[in-house]
């Protein structure tokens, strides 16, 4: 199982940076620069290929990949016709933003299947036609008899007192009868299934249940198959405006000086989600791949250095100033950015270990 999980993970981001790296090199081949290399993987490098002009690679570390375009770190003294820096600011801004724009164009058509095969919905009074209903435990009341018999959020309730699948309703209804004795649930866990018994008190504290927990149900809701995009795009825009909420909110924790140690994870942490997500079943992994690959192109437009966005930040300055910045002054940069980029991610990787391990 962690073997899949492993497999399940590198082959989500190789998918995910592949695309965006893939971006990059089409609208660079289009606009007539020469692309050296497209590595899958990071080096070292384990076998290539050279077909029209461009190295292809294959590395042997598998999480990413990498395109080498003629020039793009703009230290050329006399920019050779196929040379990212001879081309024209449009253009390099459009080989620079290719990468974004097409790990939106992956997550809209991730959202599209999924909306074929069917959205994860919350189950209300008003659409209860939705098909694969689970029920999950949303929140443990402290000190209830459900936090001491070991429930968690998320848990998925796959059995109370033997009744297999049961809804909200069912065990509420369930809980009403045993009053003062102990329900026994069977939860699903990290895919693990486990036996819990539960008190169900007579008298709870004010605002809390029998057994001290709150509950949802989810459910597919499909959509036929000509407004399958409709609904993909449409998703992929509210996703969108939700992430940039949360990447807002995050950005003002910092400038206040607040921990956002809760807001983030690194590569530990999607890793974990990963497995939880492909356990829920295709649906819920389409959704979650979607969300990192929003996540990817709108971090990756952010105007830092070593980011595309630092780096279109450059290119708008040389179109307003005119002339171009020191090549060395913009390489400083961008190996400054990459080097603090580098220790953040060690840094959140570290907080991730100590958080789930």
């Amino acid at each position: 199982m962690v073997l899949l999980t492993a497999l399940l993970f590198v082959g989500l981001l190789l998918a995910l940076v592949l695309v965006h790296e893939w971006g990059h090199f089409i609208v660079a081949k289009k606009a007539g620069c020469k692309v050296e290399e497209f590595g899958f993987g990071f080096p070292p490098r384990l076998w290539s290929f050279t077909w029209h002009g461009t190295l292809y690679s294959f590395n042997l570390f598998p999480i990413g990949g990498f395109v080498k375009i003629e020039g793009e770190n703009m230290d050329e003294a006399e920019p050779t016709k196929t040379s990212f820096a001879a081309k024209s600011a449009g253009r390099r801004i459009a080989i620079l933003a290719a990468g974004v724009v097409m790990n939106m164009v992956l997550a809209f058509f991730l959202l599209t299947i999924q909306s074929g095969i069917g959205t994860p919905t919350i189950v209300t009074g008003e659409n209860q036609h939705l098909s694969q209903t689970h029920t999950y435990i949303v929140t443990v009341a402290p000190a209830s008899p459900a936090q001491q018999a070991g429930l968690e959020p998320y848990d998925r309730i796959v059995s109370a007192n033997s009744l297999a699948n049961p809804s909200v309703q069912q065990i509420q209804q369930i809980t009403r009868e045993n009053l003062g004795k102990t329900v026994r649930l069977t939860i699903e866990r990290a895919g693990v299934h486990i036996g819990k018994d539960v008190p169900a008190r007579e008298h709870p504290p004010e605002g809390e249940g029998a057994l001290g927990v709150s509950l949802a149900a989810t459910g597919l809701s499909k959509t036929v198959w000509w407004k399958a995009p409709w609904t993909g795009l449409k998703r992929t825009g509210e996703m969108t405006y939700a992430i940039l909420v949360g990447l807002g909110n995050i950005i003002g924790q910092l400038v206040s000086g607040q921990s956002v140690g809760g807001s983030v994870t690194g590569p530990i942490g999607i890793a974990v989600y990963t497995d939880e997500v492909a356990r829920m079943g295709l649906p819920y992994f389409l959704e979650f791949a979607a969300m990192i690959s929003i996540n990817l192109a709108l971090v990756n437009i952010l105007p830092l250095p070593a980011l595309d966005g630092g780096r279109i930040v450059f290119v708008a300055l040389e179109g307003m100033m005119r002339r171009r910045l020191p090549s060395k002054v913009e390489s400083w940069v961008h190996t400054t950015g990459f080097a603090l980029l580098i220790g953040l991610m060690i840094l959140i990787t570290l907080k991730d270990i100590r958080h789930y391990f």
